[in-house]
């Protein structure tokens, strides 16, 4: 029986990872935890408690899961690190140092950390690689992505990594390589350069299109999360992978073999 830590828990990440949880014949929630003075805390579900208290609760655990915020992530790894406990990490919007201090943790603790963990998002990133070595410099590339309103990091993470993945098939820098708007009247672009644009509105759960377009032809990877299920049941194969892994930091990509 693997017993599972969850941040977040009345959250809808938190929340929606909890009840796919509690329906799996190998897992069993030990602990659920949430932000200090969250009105939940106290609250029983799944026959657990909501708790603001990670540090003294975290022997009770064999992996925790969290999809959270950045600063609440580092201080929770923090904990996970000195209890030798495995982490599953979806939280996005970190910065670069922030994403150093993951990687010097994962020395400590094994630790998956993706932003999507859709299988889907997986297998368009391998995808994407093959139709990048295939186009080459014959086609111009954006990406578009579209989330409810109430996300807070823009773009989103997904949208960062796909664009990670073209330019290093491409062998091209990030930094000097990517913009997040055009506007104005100069706007003719170079074929290096990626656009990202992030649309919020509604309740968009989550969709990433990426365009490769040529002066005689267009082509579109596209996908679409119809729920906050399809990263939660990601994040579970995670945990079940993790926690027979060697300190280190993994992705998706060691999680589903491809």
């Amino acid at each position: 029986m693997i017993k599972i830590g969850i941040a977040g828990a009345a959250g809808k990440m938190g929340s929606t990872i909890a009840s796919l949880c509690s329906k799996e014949n190998d897992f069993k929630i030990t602990l659920l935890t949430e932000m200090q003075g969250h009105k939940t805390i106290g609250t029983e579900i799944y026959g657990c408690k909501i708790t603001d208290n990670l540090k003294d609760n975290v022997n009770n655990i064999d992996v925790y899961i969290d999809f959270t915020t950045p600063q609440s992530t580092l201080d929770s790894l923090k904990i996970l690190k000195t209890a030798k406990k495995p982490a599953v990490i979806g939280t996005t919007g970190f910065k670069d140092n922030e994403l150093i201090e993951i990687k010097n943790i994962a020395f400590e603790i094994p630790i998956v950390l993706s932003s999507n963990y859709s299988i889907g998002i997986n297998v368009i990133l391998k995808l994407l690689k093959d139709a990048v070595k295939i186009i080459k410099d014959d086609y111009d590339i954006d990406i578009v992505e579209s989330h409810h309103r109430m996300k807070k990091d823009a773009p989103s993470g997904t949208a960062i990594t796909l664009a990670k993945a073209i330019l290093e098939e491409k062998k091209l820098d990030f930094d000097k390589n990517v913009i997040y708007a055009r506007q104005g009247r100069d706007n003719e672009r170079p074929r290096d350069q990626i656009g990202i644009f992030a649309v919020r509105g509604g309740g968009v759960i989550g969709e990433h299109t990426i365009i490769m377009a040529s002066t005689g032809d267009k082509i579109e990877i596209k996908h679409t999360a119809f729920s906050r299920e399809t990263f939660a049941a990601g994040a579970i194969k995670a945990a079940r992978f993790i926690i027979n892994q060697k300190p280190g930091l993994y992705s998706m990509k060691e999680v589903l073999g491809i």
